[in-house]
């Protein structure tokens, strides 16, 4: 009876084994892949036509960011296109809100979820991730801070219009600006203003392309291949430290975005507030969705890029 019993524990390992040897035979079979110079475009149940548009896409923001960040990463960057909500949370071990929609990973991988309703949209997206696995790719597993890393994300994937000045412009006016500290633990506290958290970032990295000039990102990121760290790297490539560049900027963005710009051009200034209140509020409601959906989430997930390995010291 034990020997039975034996024998038919071996024969459902046997069997377990052979169903998944067949799945994954089965996966390897009916995956899809489309290669160019710089990506391999990894698909399934999706048109050939979708993945061909990935993959040119992908290259073209890639030139603009490469030649930009002056920096290529030694091997290509797979991107894997899932075809239903169930395989982008299964590849990425169910680590990621609801709402994300893309991330970038170790090994040079970014992972796209289908993006229903979004697809107008996979530009930005594309090149928000090319961003990311290049300064990752260049820093060599070294410390680089969220507001360099948003920063150029956002510098050579975003869009900033009227409405993005218009909430910079009321956050000014109310003294409510981040600092480098609360953008790198934003996600950490509940409601975080992660709109204003991308627009700063974004604006302090146009401020150091100002002082430094078109080429101080390249020498950022070249001193930091060279196994240097960011606060060095970035000293040696501006001639101030981090903190002296953000009280720079932090009045830059004052002096741009305050009071007296608006009220030479706003005749009524009671008329304005209240204008802007509500274009405050639909604006914060619609973008804070959309740009959450590219922030990746790296918090405790041993799989996903760490910006930094311990939380920065509480201020």
């Amino acid at each position: 009876m034990v020997m039975k019993s034996l024998q038919m524990k071996k024969i459902s390992l046997f069997l377990c084994f052979l169903l998944i040897f067949s799945l994954c035979f089965w996966q390897a079979c009916t995956a899809k892949t489309l290669r160019s110079q710089n990506f391999i475009i990894q698909y399934e149940e999706l048109n050939d036509s979708y993945a061909e548009m990935v993959s040119e896409t992908a290259e073209k923001s890639f030139t603009t960011i490469s030649g930009a960040l002056g920096q290529k990463p030694g091997n290509v960057i797979t991107v894997i296109l899932t075809s239903t909500e169930k395989e982008f949370r299964e590849l990425t071990n169910g680590t990621l809100p609801d709402w994300s929609t893309a991330v970038a990973m170790p090994g040079n991988r970014i992972i796209i979820s289908p993006l229903p309703g979004m697809k107008m949209n996979l530009d930005r997206i594309l090149a928000h991730e090319i961003v990311h696995v290049v300064l990752f790719d260049a820093a060599g597993g070294n410390f680089i801070p969220r507001w360099f890393h948003e920063g150029c994300a956002e510098t050579f994937s975003g869009q900033w219009g009227i409405q993005g000045r218009l909430y910079m412009t009321w956050k000014v006016s109310w003294g409510k600006l981040m600092t480098f500290d609360e953008i790198e633990q934003v996600f950490s506290a509940q409601g975080a203003d992660v709109t204003l958290a991308y627009d700063q970032s974004m604006l302090a990295l146009k401020q150091l392309i100002t002082i430094g000039g078109k080429k101080v990102l390249s020498e950022i990121l070249d001193s930091m291949r060279s196994g240097d760290n960011f606060e060095n790297s970035f000293t040696k490539a501006t001639g101030m430290t981090v903190r002296e560049f953000e009280q720079v900027y932090l009045a830059a963005i004052a002096k741009a975005y305050g009071k007296r710009t608006l009220l030479t051009i706003i005749p009524s200034t009671w008329t304005f507030i209240l204008l802007l209140a509500i274009v405050v509020y639909i604006i914060k409601k619609r973008r804070n969705k959309r740009l959450m959906s590219q922030w990746e989430i790296v918090d405790a997930a041993e799989n996903i890029i760490r910006f930094r390995p311990n939380p920065p010291d509480e201020q």
